[in-house]
């Protein structure tokens, strides 16, 4: 943890035999914010699941606290992947885009991956079968959706209540 504190890029020859590697990476790097680069090229033990650790790493979408709290200081992640998925490649891009385009405010970039439209998709990548709205008190829920449709737009508000009504209807 120490030696990650101050470094600005990692790039690594020791080969990952399998994911646990990668997990361990994953977890000293949650809390990090000097970071910005990780290449984890010519590791070949890495499969399409420490792909996934590396997009959870970046876009957590288990909670709205866990996707405020991704790690929004990775500008870059590189990663040789054995059977790469390209999906997870195309998120994983997405999500260290977002941290570029909002480098100087990390909590606007957590915001800006709440976005709803692919969160959808990144849930089933990531394994997360609940609603980010489970989470809400439903006695909260309109004025959820009101913000949502103020500040997002229409687009945004449906894909909210298309996503939600199964939270909505089973509690």
């Amino acid at each position: 943890g120490e030696i990650l504190r101050y470094q600005r890029y990692i790039s690594t020859t020791v080969t990952l035999t399998d994911n646990e590697g990668v997990a361990i990476l994953v977890d000293a790097l949650q809390n990090n914010t000097s970071l910005k680069m990780i290449d984890l090229s010519g590791n070949g033990g890495i499969s399409k699941e420490g792909q996934k650790l590396c997009l959870k790493l970046v876009n957590d979408v288990s909670s709205i606290k866990a996707a405020l709290q991704s790690n929004n200081s990775l500008k870059c992640i590189r990663v040789e992947v054995l059977q790469s998925d390209e999906e997870i490649e195309i998120y994983i891009g997405m999500a260290t885009s977002t941290n570029r385009n909002y480098e100087g405010d990390p909590e606007v970039a957590g915001r800006a991956k709440l976005h709803s439209a692919k969160r959808e998709e990144l849930a089933r990548l990531q394994g997360v079968h609940q609603s980010l709205y489970s989470e809400i008190n439903p006695l909260h829920f309109p004025e959820v959706l009101s913000l949502i449709g103020r500040h997002h737009g229409q687009r945004e508000l449906y894909v909210a209540l298309k996503s939600s009504i199964a939270g909505v209807v089973s509690t």
